[in-house]
Protein backbone atom coordinates (compact mmCIF):
# COMPACT_ATOMS: atom_id res chain seq x y z
CA UNK A 1 0.00 0.00 0.00
CA UNK A 2 3.06 2.44 1.04
CA UNK A 3 6.55 2.16 -0.23
CA UNK A 4 9.74 4.01 0.28
CA UNK A 5 12.31 4.01 -1.86
CA UNK A 6 15.69 5.47 -0.69
CA UNK A 7 13.98 8.25 0.32
CA UNK A 8 15.78 11.20 1.82
CA UNK A 9 14.12 14.60 3.59
CA UNK A 10 15.66 18.07 5.08
CA UNK A 11 14.20 21.14 6.38
CA UNK A 12 15.78 24.72 5.86
CA UNK A 13 15.78 26.33 9.27
CA UNK A 14 16.95 29.77 8.86
CA UNK A 15 18.88 29.17 5.72
CA UNK A 16 20.20 25.98 6.61
CA UNK A 17 19.55 22.58 5.70
CA UNK A 18 18.77 20.15 8.71
CA UNK A 19 18.12 16.58 7.32
CA UNK A 20 15.62 14.59 8.89
CA UNK A 21 15.98 11.45 6.95
CA UNK A 22 18.45 9.77 5.07
CA UNK A 23 17.73 7.09 2.13
CA UNK A 24 14.61 4.85 3.99
CA UNK A 25 13.44 1.96 2.59
CA UNK A 26 10.26 -0.05 3.57
CA UNK A 27 7.01 -0.83 2.25
CA UNK A 28 3.40 -1.54 4.24
CA UNK A 29 1.83 -4.29 3.32
CA UNK A 30 -2.83 -3.46 2.75
CA UNK A 31 -4.51 -4.44 5.75
CA UNK A 32 -1.27 -4.27 8.47
CA UNK A 33 -0.66 -2.38 11.54
CA UNK A 34 2.78 -1.15 11.11
CA UNK A 35 4.62 0.77 13.93
CA UNK A 36 7.21 3.41 13.81
CA UNK A 37 9.24 3.54 16.91
CA UNK A 38 12.62 5.78 17.39
CA UNK A 39 14.10 8.38 19.31
CA UNK A 40 12.30 11.17 19.76
CA UNK A 41 13.18 14.03 17.27
CA UNK A 42 14.02 11.19 14.57
CA UNK A 43 11.34 12.05 12.24
CA UNK A 44 8.69 9.28 12.47
CA UNK A 45 6.18 12.32 12.35
CA UNK A 46 7.51 13.50 9.05
CA UNK A 47 7.21 10.31 7.78
CA UNK A 48 3.86 10.49 8.48
CA UNK A 49 3.81 13.97 6.67
CA UNK A 50 4.90 12.68 3.58
CA UNK A 51 2.80 10.21 2.91
CA UNK A 52 -0.03 12.35 2.94
CA UNK A 53 1.79 14.56 0.68
CA UNK A 54 2.29 17.39 3.08
CA UNK A 55 5.49 17.41 2.29
CA UNK A 56 7.64 15.72 -0.73
CA UNK A 57 10.96 13.93 -0.69
CA UNK A 58 14.28 15.84 -1.59
CA UNK A 59 15.19 12.53 -2.99
CA UNK A 60 13.69 8.87 -3.84
CA UNK A 61 10.49 8.19 -4.11
CA UNK A 62 7.10 7.44 -1.81
CA UNK A 63 4.85 5.10 -4.02
CA UNK A 64 1.20 4.96 -2.81
CA UNK A 65 -1.48 2.21 -3.94
CA UNK A 66 -4.62 3.45 -6.42
CA UNK A 67 -6.63 2.79 -2.84
CA UNK A 68 -5.50 6.06 -1.89
CA UNK A 69 -5.85 8.36 -4.84
CA UNK A 70 -8.31 10.84 -3.82
CA UNK A 71 -9.47 13.25 -0.70
CA UNK A 72 -9.98 11.41 2.46
CA UNK A 73 -8.78 8.00 1.51
CA UNK A 74 -5.63 8.66 4.02
CA UNK A 75 -7.11 9.09 7.38
CA UNK A 76 -5.01 11.29 10.49
CA UNK A 77 -5.37 10.66 14.10
CA UNK A 78 -3.14 13.36 16.39
CA UNK A 79 -1.93 12.97 20.02
CA UNK A 80 -4.97 15.36 20.91
CA UNK A 81 -8.52 14.27 19.51
CA UNK A 82 -9.47 17.63 18.77
CA UNK A 83 -13.24 17.93 18.72
CA UNK A 84 -15.03 20.83 19.07
CA UNK A 85 -16.87 21.89 22.37
CA UNK A 86 -19.29 23.80 20.85
CA UNK A 87 -20.49 20.84 18.60
CA UNK A 88 -22.14 17.82 19.73
CA UNK A 89 -20.30 14.56 19.32
CA UNK A 90 -22.49 13.62 16.33
CA UNK A 91 -22.02 16.83 14.45
CA UNK A 92 -17.80 16.45 15.42
CA UNK A 93 -18.21 12.86 13.90
CA UNK A 94 -19.68 15.14 11.09
CA UNK A 95 -17.15 17.75 10.35
CA UNK A 96 -14.54 16.03 8.11
CA UNK A 97 -18.03 15.13 5.83
CA UNK A 98 -19.16 18.86 5.74
CA UNK A 99 -15.62 19.93 5.04
CA UNK A 100 -15.28 17.38 2.19
CA UNK A 101 -18.79 18.21 0.80
CA UNK A 102 -19.82 14.13 1.37
CA UNK A 103 -22.72 15.01 4.16
CA UNK A 104 -25.00 12.78 2.31
CA UNK A 105 -28.08 10.28 3.11
CA UNK A 106 -25.79 7.53 2.80
CA UNK A 107 -22.64 9.18 5.49
CA UNK A 108 -25.15 10.37 8.01
CA UNK A 109 -26.46 6.39 8.11
CA UNK A 110 -23.21 5.23 8.12
CA UNK A 111 -22.14 8.10 10.68
CA UNK A 112 -25.37 6.60 13.04
CA UNK A 113 -23.85 3.17 12.23
CA UNK A 114 -19.79 3.93 13.40
CA UNK A 115 -21.43 5.26 16.82
CA UNK A 116 -24.17 2.44 17.76
CA UNK A 117 -21.28 -0.43 16.84
CA UNK A 118 -18.53 1.51 18.72
CA UNK A 119 -21.02 2.60 22.15
CA UNK A 120 -21.41 5.52 21.31
CA UNK A 121 -24.99 6.05 20.04
CA UNK A 122 -26.35 6.85 23.57
CA UNK A 123 -23.83 10.16 23.46
CA UNK A 124 -23.81 11.44 20.48
CA UNK A 125 -25.99 14.56 21.77
CA UNK A 126 -23.28 15.47 24.32
CA UNK A 127 -21.04 18.07 24.27
CA UNK A 128 -17.13 16.32 24.18
CA UNK A 129 -16.37 17.45 27.78
CA UNK A 130 -19.25 14.79 29.09
CA UNK A 131 -16.65 12.02 27.55
CA UNK A 132 -14.03 10.36 29.42
CA UNK A 133 -10.78 10.53 27.79
CA UNK A 134 -10.99 7.37 26.49
CA UNK A 135 -14.39 7.80 24.45
CA UNK A 136 -13.00 11.15 23.11
CA UNK A 137 -10.72 9.60 21.38
CA UNK A 138 -12.89 6.63 20.37
CA UNK A 139 -15.17 9.67 19.13
CA UNK A 140 -11.94 10.75 17.11
CA UNK A 141 -11.54 7.76 15.54
CA UNK A 142 -14.70 7.51 14.48
CA UNK A 143 -14.69 11.19 12.79
CA UNK A 144 -11.67 9.72 11.16
CA UNK A 145 -13.56 6.35 9.73
CA UNK A 146 -16.65 7.69 8.40
CA UNK A 147 -14.44 9.02 5.72
CA UNK A 148 -13.92 5.84 4.85
CA UNK A 149 -9.96 5.88 4.45
CA UNK A 150 -8.13 3.38 3.70
CA UNK A 151 -4.99 3.94 5.83
CA UNK A 152 -5.21 5.48 8.79
CA UNK A 153 -1.77 7.34 10.45
CA UNK A 154 -2.13 7.43 14.05
CA UNK A 155 0.50 9.87 15.84
CA UNK A 156 0.86 8.92 19.18
CA UNK A 157 -3.17 8.86 19.66
CA UNK A 158 -2.72 7.83 23.24
CA UNK A 159 -0.08 9.50 24.57
CA UNK A 160 -2.31 12.12 26.46
CA UNK A 161 -4.25 9.40 28.31
CA UNK A 162 -3.43 7.71 31.94
CA UNK A 163 -1.87 4.84 31.39
CA UNK A 164 -4.37 2.53 32.55
CA UNK A 165 -7.24 4.10 30.19
CA UNK A 166 -3.87 4.13 27.53
CA UNK A 167 -3.88 0.27 27.55
CA UNK A 168 -7.89 -0.32 27.20
CA UNK A 169 -8.14 2.62 24.58
CA UNK A 170 -5.25 1.56 22.64
CA UNK A 171 -6.93 -2.53 22.84
CA UNK A 172 -10.53 -0.63 21.82
CA UNK A 173 -8.84 0.94 18.67
CA UNK A 174 -6.80 -2.01 17.37
CA UNK A 175 -10.05 -3.87 17.11
CA UNK A 176 -11.97 -1.17 15.65
CA UNK A 177 -9.22 -0.61 13.19
CA UNK A 178 -8.76 -4.63 12.30
CA UNK A 179 -12.30 -4.80 12.56
CA UNK A 180 -12.72 -2.27 9.87
CA UNK A 181 -9.92 -3.93 7.63
CA UNK A 182 -8.08 -0.74 7.90
CA UNK A 183 -4.14 -0.37 7.23
CA UNK A 184 -2.82 1.41 10.00
CA UNK A 185 0.59 3.08 10.58
CA UNK A 186 1.09 4.13 14.39
CA UNK A 187 3.78 6.26 15.56
CA UNK A 188 5.04 5.67 18.93
CA UNK A 189 7.74 6.07 22.11
CA UNK A 190 6.40 3.21 23.74
CA UNK A 191 7.71 -0.14 23.24
CA UNK A 192 5.46 -1.97 24.94
CA UNK A 193 2.21 -0.11 22.85
CA UNK A 194 4.29 -1.42 19.67
CA UNK A 195 4.87 -4.87 20.45
CA UNK A 196 0.91 -5.31 21.75
CA UNK A 197 -0.65 -3.92 18.61
CA UNK A 198 1.41 -4.05 15.48
CA UNK A 199 1.87 -6.98 12.98
CA UNK A 200 4.95 -5.10 12.22
CA UNK A 201 7.87 -3.02 13.72
CA UNK A 202 10.44 -0.60 11.97
CA UNK A 203 13.16 0.49 14.14
CA UNK A 204 14.57 4.00 12.67
CA UNK A 205 17.96 5.46 14.19
CA UNK A 206 18.59 8.71 15.30
CA UNK A 207 18.49 11.59 12.84
CA UNK A 208 18.82 12.12 10.16
CA UNK A 209 16.96 8.68 10.43
CA UNK A 210 17.27 5.09 8.27
CA UNK A 211 15.77 1.94 9.27
CA UNK A 212 17.36 0.39 12.06
CA UNK A 213 15.74 -3.08 11.73
CA UNK A 214 11.83 -4.35 10.64
CA UNK A 215 10.52 -6.80 13.32
CA UNK A 216 7.40 -8.86 12.24
CA UNK A 217 5.36 -9.95 15.09
CA UNK A 218 3.93 -12.72 14.95
CA UNK A 219 1.71 -13.53 18.13
CA UNK A 220 -1.43 -14.87 15.85
CA UNK A 221 0.69 -17.53 14.23
CA UNK A 222 1.41 -18.58 17.73
CA UNK A 223 -1.81 -19.04 18.65
CA UNK A 224 -1.86 -15.84 21.07
CA UNK A 225 -4.79 -13.56 20.99
CA UNK A 226 -3.99 -9.29 21.37
CA UNK A 227 -5.75 -9.54 24.83
CA UNK A 228 -3.23 -12.01 26.06
CA UNK A 229 0.25 -10.65 24.75
CA UNK A 230 1.80 -8.99 27.42
CA UNK A 231 1.49 -11.86 29.45
CA UNK A 232 3.37 -14.10 27.31
CA UNK A 233 6.97 -14.86 27.25
CA UNK A 234 6.88 -13.82 23.03
CA UNK A 235 6.07 -10.80 24.75
CA UNK A 236 9.27 -10.24 26.21
CA UNK A 237 10.92 -11.64 23.53
CA UNK A 238 9.77 -8.85 21.14
CA UNK A 239 10.27 -6.44 24.08
CA UNK A 240 13.53 -7.06 24.16
CA UNK A 241 14.49 -7.30 20.21
CA UNK A 242 12.74 -3.74 20.16
CA UNK A 243 14.95 -2.36 23.06
CA UNK A 244 18.06 -3.83 21.81
CA UNK A 245 17.77 -2.59 18.20
CA UNK A 246 16.93 0.71 19.94
CA UNK A 247 20.39 0.94 22.18
CA UNK A 248 23.10 3.47 20.78
CA UNK A 249 20.38 5.42 19.20
CA UNK A 250 20.13 7.90 21.84
CA UNK A 251 20.49 11.76 20.90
Amino acid sequence: MVTFEHVSFSYNEEGKEAQIIDDLNFRIKKGSFTALIGPSGCGKSTILSLICGFYKPKKGSIFLDSDLQGTGKIGYMLQNDHLLEWRTIFKNILLGLEIQKKKTKETLQYAHSLLSKYGLREYENAKPSALSGGMRQRAALIRTLVLQPSLLLLDEPFSALDYQTRLHVSSDIYHIIKEEEKTAILVTHDIAEAVALADTIIVLTKSPCTVKEIIPIKFEQNGITREAVRSTPLFQYYFDLVWEALQNEKE
